[in-house]
């Protein structure tokens, strides 16, 4: 009898450890499968901004209030302070009053102004690559334009000029489709030779101006009006949206349809103020200033056709070219092309017309 009793009893404690054994098997599944969920991100909402050290940064631009350089860096300011939770707020100054385009460019290399857009020819003197983008025909349409610019076109573009300055280009905004604009009428590129061709500063228009035998005239925006009036140009390559906001069509009344330059302006940073930012504040620069160039060349693109109802309400005669007068502005820039000093460029410009579609 006490022999059974204890076998009995040596049975009940096996079956119990087995019992736990398995018990304690089964969360031991749990970890494979909590490995195989994804993983939780840190969202804004998350980030605790009042650690963030606060900056208040200077933001200048050539056009008057209102223009869409004006909306696009009021918007980029609403938006980077939004994202980086109050963080970093920008004033921004219109209009040149931080200096013209080229001062401004400068200012940013320098460390001296924090954000600029200009025309991408006054940043040629700091990344001769970027000469590429005022090249005659590099670009066939807007769509053309934006496929390169926010593929690998563009980025390579922004890694050049970060190696050779301490500009960082954030994002392309629009500038505008450039036409000759004139106050006689030209219709070929030959009526060119003796004008005086007022350009930006820059080695790409100079090497135009010389394509087309004309009086180079370099000169800042805000300069034109006034030169235009008194004779001292006679003509320049512009947008309809500047040529209505900055009145142009007052003092000059013939715009010549080449479609040559399908222009953006780069929206730049100094490197000494983003590398003064936290991981979570550069994060919000780049979001915000990718939104606000796309809501820049919305607004651009989307205001050319009332600029050119204004123009023409105001005297602005718009001269529409025959193909065969097209091709003859073609034929013309051929000799930029060749040009020795742009043997570098010409890859670049190539690999440009792979994004047209």
């Amino acid at each position: 009898m006490k022999k059974a009793l204890a076998l009995i009893l040596t049975l009940v404690m096996v079956l119990g450890v087995v019992a736990c054994g398995q018990k304690q098997a089964e969360p031991a599944q749990t970890p494979t499968q909590t490995e195989s969920q994804p993983q939780a991100q840190t969202s804004e909402s998350e980030i605790d901004w009042s650690k963030e050290a606060k900056f208040t940064l200077k933001l200048g631009h050539e056009q008057p209030d209102g223009h869409p350089y004006d909306m696009g860096a009021k918007k980029f300011a609403e938006l980077v302070e939004q994202y980086s939770g109050g963080s970093i707020h920008v004033d921004v100054f219109p209009q040149s009053s931080l200096g013209n385009a080229a001062a401004m460019a400068e200012s940013v290399d320098m460390g001296t102004l924090d954000f600029s857009s200009v025309f991408s020819i006054q940043l040629e003197s700091f990344c001769p690559d970027l000469g590429v983008l005022t090249l005659p025909y590099c670009f066939s349409s807007w769509d053309h334009c934006f496929a390169a610019l926010d593929g690998d076109f563009g980025t390579k573009l922004k890694e050049a000029c970060l190696k050779t300055s301490n500009i960082r280009i954030l994002d392309f905004w629009a500038n505008g489709l450039a036409q000759v604009h004139s106050t006689t009428e030209i219709r070929t590129p030959d009526q060119m030779a003796g004008k005086k061709f007022r350009i930006q500063t820059g080695a790409t228009y100079a090497a135009l101006s010389e394509a087309l035998n004309a009086v180079t005239t370099p000169m800042a925006l805000k300069e034109v009006y006034a030169a235009l009036q008194m004779g001292a140009m006679d003509c320049q390559l512009q947008t309809i949206v500047n040529i209505d906001k900055q009145a142009f069509y007052e003092v000059a009344k013939y715009y010549t349809e080449i479609n040559m330059c399908f222009n953006t302006n780069p929206f730049i940073m100094s490197n000494e103020t983003w590398n003064k930012l936290s991981a979570n504040q550069q994060e919000a620069v780049v979001k915000a200033a990718r939104e606000a160039c796309v809501y820049e060349r919305e607004q651009l693109i989307g205001s050319m056709d009332s600029s050119m109802e204004k123009a023409v309400a105001g005297g602005l005669q718009v001269i529409k070219l025959t193909d065969a007068e097209l091709q003859q502005w073609r034929d013309a820039c051929t000799k930029v092309y060749e040009n020795p000093n742009f043997s570098g460029l010409m890859p670049l410009f190539e690999e440009a017309q792979t994004y047209k579609k």
